[in-house]
């Protein structure tokens, strides 16, 4: 119930991050030599720029920009038979044969999507989702569905950014964030293409018919502080530093300059190690600390 409200700077360096608890309303400030910030590809913009240190970056301009969410949809095929009677947990499957592209599409580009197999939703979900009467009557038919999630690569738009509104501020104190998103036509028709070849699978192995659901969630939310080697167009350095300021380091999903074509939690995992290990080579106490890791696990 801590809610870090502001990135405290003197000169180069963070010197505290300033917190309020969610209930009671108390405040305090945390210190540290190294400050890490992974809030996600929405928050972490948000208090980057509540805290004003936008202002410290070379690129500050495109901290919150370029705001990437993969475009994703529900493929179910509805079988004469339930595919998974045991009821066995069966996301076993993923095809990323148009990862990329499609040699049938070379208009849409070199990087497309894949096809993760979806386990089948749970009765209650779906009488709780649907209209009364319609959700107990498919409810019913639940066990008969299976299929997959498409996760189609969006394109980096300068447009797609978080942004603060400078009229509002919330209950906490920070200034509201405004979260502006849309895909290209492009995007679309990268989504439609794994759709096509979703359906047809689905087809191959006995569907009588298909049922398509947008999601339309921030759950694969990236690159609003990308990383990159070009100050002018990275607000993080390639060790994912916050330019121009020495002890602020980004590591969640808003480093990331591309979406990939896949959910991109392990990408984040690894890129944070790496920049861990990173961190730890340079500082004067790696011995020491390389010991604690390798007698701690």
């Amino acid at each position: 119930d801590t809610v870090a409200t502001r990135l405290v700077t003197d000169g180069n360096r963070v010197t505290a991050v300033e917190t309020v608890h969610r209930l009671s309303g108390e405040r305090r400030r945390f210190s540290a030599p190294q400050v890490f910030l992974a809030a996600g590809s929405l928050a972490t913009p948000h208090l980057l720029l509540a805290s004003g240190l936008e202002r410290y970056n070379p690129s500050g301009d495109l901290v919150g920009r370029y705001l990437q969410r993969h475009y994703n949809e529900i493929i179910f095929g509805i079988f004469p038979r339930r595919p998974n009677p045991e009821g066995i947990f069966h996301k076993q499957l993923g095809i990323h044969d148009y990862y990329f592209g499609d040699p049938a599409l070379p208009e849409l580009g070199p990087k497309l999507g894949g096809l993760q197999q979806l386990t089948t939703p749970p009765a209650g979900l779906v009488r709780a989702e649907l209209p009364r009467g319609v959700g107990s009557a498919c409810a019913r038919l639940v066990g008969h569905l299976t299929g997959w999630l498409t996760i189609a690569e969006d394109q980096p738009r300068h447009e797609n950014r978080v942004r603060l509104d400078g009229g509002l501020s919330d209950r906490l104190g920070m200034p509201a964030a405004v979260v502006s998103h849309r895909h290209t036509a492009r995007d679309y028709a990268a989504g439609a293409a794994l759709g096509r070849r979703a359906r047809a699978i689905l087809r191959l192995a006995g569907a009588w018919a298909c049922y398509r659901h947008r999601v339309a969630t921030f759950s694969h939310g990236v690159g609003t502080v990308r990383m990159g080697a070009d100050p002018e167009s990275a607000p993080l350095d390639p060790e994912c530093r916050f330019r121009g300021l020495d002890n602020l380091y980004v590591v969640d999903g808003s480093v990331l300059p591309t979406s990939a074509a896949v959910n991109p939690s392990l990408t984040i995992a690894a890129n944070s190690l790496r920049v861990a290990r990173r961190l730890v080579a340079r500082t004067r106490h790696a011995p020491e600390i390389r010991r604690r890791v390798a007698r701690h696990g």
